[in-house]
């Protein structure tokens, strides 16, 4: 009786403050429309509004927040949806770079809205329209009324490919009641990891396994045959690597190591891609301050003179791994915790990172030598030097990084079942 009278005290309180909340919550959303970070023309979502047609029969919801989240889990759609093509997906996702990967890849096998944000009401609004009977949250979006308001309507949920990084177990640490109120809610957590696997324990969840890694059953990502071969015959004989998913400090970082490279390497080519695409003009204008010649790929002609190839387009990535061998990820050199290595493993790319990648710790372990950590800039310059002096033990290196990611990608299937069978007919 006890424990009943503090479920529903939870529930209220979460209800309640999400509510108090919600005004600003919608200054939240239109100042975020104002800067490209969500659709205008989609933005009730956001609020709980399907913008379609909820279609007939059973529906599984799967939530993948980002661009990360969404491409692990493509592999796993289509495998559930061509394993059980009767059942509807509906993938939710937060941002506008998550919604343009599931229309890529995934047109076909599921539906996608934008997720609510956590508001009581909208998600209550969010639900009605869509009545899933299982829920799947993927990695770590762990929201209160998303949650709570699903396990109230006894839909069965899902913590699927579940990661909790250094600083995020430690933070979870210091509110262990609030951690063990939300886990406990799910009816299975799969943890990517035996390391998470534990921490999801301590924090209070009961029914936990370990799993493969999601990521590594991502499929390569695609790009255009007709850029890639024009790109290849205009960059051919030319020196070149990439620096991905780059955040402010790193970018100088990047621009200084390729000048000096140069000195050795005089028509080096950098292909140098932000992590957000709206940073571009600072970019750019760094470059010019460097006195380093750029172009951007939205923009580049075949007459451009330029040593620096900037990346300002979503979801081209493929396209450049497929260009070069050698990969530094970005928000490695920052305090990020580091990006996805995998994408270019899958593309056979010798991986690169900095100081910074405790977000993939157990991935890198993985990979194993064909992930290079690179604690400073002079480590990073030393080892590319090497790797543009030995294209053939870079292509080794590559092949190698695949073939690992093949193995690992074996258990899909397994997890498709896996979600089956807590599926609520």
């Amino acid at each position: 009786m006890e424990h009943g009278i503090e479920e529903s005290r939870n529930r209220l309180f979460f209800y309640l403050l999400s509510s108090l909340l919600s005004p600003l919550v919608r200054i939240l959303v239109w100042y975020r429309v104002s800067k490209g970070l969500e659709e205008r023309n989609r933005v009730r979502e956001r609020y709980g509004y399907a913008s379609i047609v909820r279609p007939t029969g059973s529906l599984v919801w799967v939530h993948a927040a980002s661009v990360g989240e969404t491409v692990s889990i493509v592999p796993l759609i289509k495998a559930y949806k061509n394993t059980y093509p009767d059942q509807t997906i509906l993938l939710t996702t937060t941002t506008i770079t998550a919604r343009t990967i599931a229309q890529q890849r995934l047109t076909g096998f599921c539906i996608h809205q934008f997720v609510p944000f956590d508001v009581g009401p909208w998600v209550d609004r969010f639900l009605n329209h869509w009545k899933p009977s299982l829920s799947v949250f993927v990695e770590s979006e762990l929201w209160p009324n998303l949650i709570q308001r699903t396990y109230r309507r006894k839909i069965p949920l899902i913590l699927l490919n579940a990661r909790l990084s250094d600083k995020s177990y430690k933070r979870w640490l210091r509110f262990p009641f609030m951690a063990k109120y939300l886990l406990t809610r799910f009816n299975l957590c799969l943890a990517q990891s035996p390391t998470t696997a534990e921490r999801l324990k301590n924090l209070g969840a009961s029914n936990v396994k370990t799993m493969a890694n999601l990521k590594f059953a991502a499929e390569g990502l695609p790009y255009d045959d007709q850029k890639f071969e024009k790109l290849k015959r205009l960059f051919q004989g030319r020196p070149l690597w990439v620096a991905t998913s780059t955040h402010a400090g790193e970018e100088e970082i990047v621009l200084k190591v390729h000048q000096r490279l140069q000195k050795e390497f005089p028509n080096l080519l950098t292909i140098l891609v932000p992590r957000h695409p709206l940073r571009i003009d600072k970019v750019e204008k760094m470059c010019e301050d460097l006195q380093l010649s750029s172009v951007r790929h939205s923009t580049f002609n075949e007459q451009s003179d330029f040593q620096i190839y900037l990346g300002d387009t979503i979801g081209e990535l493929g396209l450049f791994f497929a260009l070069s061998r050698i990969v530094l990820m970005g928000g490695s050199f920052v305090p990020i915790g580091g990006h996805n290595p995998i994408e270019p493993a899958i593309s056979g790319c010798a991986v690169l990172w900095g100081p910074y990648m405790h977000n993939f710790k157990d991935v890198c372990q993985v990979l194993g030598e064909s992930c290079y950590s690179v604690d400073t800039p002079e480590k990073l310059e030393e080892t590319l030097k090497h790797f543009l002096q030995n294209p053939d033990k870079v292509l080794s290196i590559g092949e190698g990084a695949a073939a690992i990611v093949k193995k690992q990608a074996e258990s899909v299937q397994d997890t498709a079942a896996t979600l089956r069978a807590h599926y609520e007919d």
